[in-house]
């Protein structure tokens, strides 16, 4: 028995609209064009799917549970075409990114989201950490495309554009109880937590402001640091302002820096359609 896509549409609008008539202006087709090919479905099948009476069709039990399986074919049917679309389009299966944990936003999210929006057949994967995991896992190929803290480190083997620049600001713990205009020498005594990746590249001086200091591996790490009362630092005002429901934390009045993010993609990579989308929308950000 062979059946076609057609007469499993007919079909379908049918039962969903009650009638022939009303199917038809649904499928953009003739009347006669339905009335054909769902009498040709039900000979093909040997059911009896429609009890017709005078002005109308009455689907029956068994058309009713055939319409359910034909209903689910035509979602698969659909997912095949528009998958072949995608294919057309360069659009590969997979699409690995990579994200500084400390630039983790909700902005970002919601890129992802329209990403997968538009390519819904995309099996998308990000992965989570630090200023040199991303670059490394870029250069690795064990990510197609990264986002993190700019670096004065240049890679030959790295395609790097800036993404957005962000105000960095000093953070102090609420119950500390210091003015909001307190000056770099109110906190020369206190433990200063600092990012690794900036041990790492020989930077953290031009981050230290205290004689004592900890190193952290993120923002969001530092900042639970912070309301805990152990230590302050200097963090993303994006990432604060978004994250200070309860008062926890203090934002001292001086801005300490303008940072910037980039995105990484490998040099040799080719960048696909999923890829180009991600990285226009990371440098279309508006300064954070």
């Amino acid at each position: 028995m062979t059946y076609s896509i057609e007469q499993m549409q007919a079909f379908v609008a049918v039962v969903e609209h009650k009638g022939i008539a009303q199917a038809a202006r649904e499928l953009g087709k003739h009347v006669s064009t339905v009335r054909e090919q769902v009498n040709n479905f039900e000979i093909d099948t040997g059911l009896t799917l429609f009890e017709r009476l005078p002005r109308s069709l009455i689907v029956t039990p068994t058309g009713m549970q055939l319409y359910k399986y034909a209903k689910a074919l035509l979602n698969e049917s659909d997912h095949f075409e528009a998958k072949i679309d995608s294919m057309h389009s360069g659009v590969p299966d997979r699409l690995t990114v990579a994200i500084d944990t400390s630039l983790i936003d909700q902005e970002i999210d919601l890129l992802l989201a329209d990403i997968l929006q538009k390519y819904p057949y995309l099996n998308l994967k990000v992965l989570n950490g630090d200023t040199l995991q991303v670059r490394g896992w870029v250069l690795s190929g064990k990510a197609d495309v990264g986002l993190a803290f700019a670096a004065v480190m240049l890679s030959k083997e790295l395609q790097v554009r800036k993404a957005f620049d962000f105000e960095v600001v000093r953070v102090i713990p609420a119950q500390w109880q210091l003015p909001r205009d307190a000056s770099e020498r109110a906190l020369a005594d206190k433990l200063q937590l600092t990012y690794s990746f900036l041990a790492e590249l020989g930077l953290r001086e031009a981050d230290l402001v205290s004689h004592r200091h900890m190193v952290c591996n993120n923002v969001h790490q530092m900042l639970n640091l912070i309301k805990t009362g152990i230590g302050w630092g200097h963090l993303p005002q994006f990432i604060c302002n978004s994250a200070n429901l309860n008062d926890d934390f203090t934002i001292l009045n001086d801005q300490f820096a303008l940072w910037s993010a980039e995105v990484l993609v490998k040099e040799a990579a080719s960048v696909n359609p999923a890829m180009q989308m991600f990285i226009d929308g990371m440098c279309n950000f508006e300064r954070r």
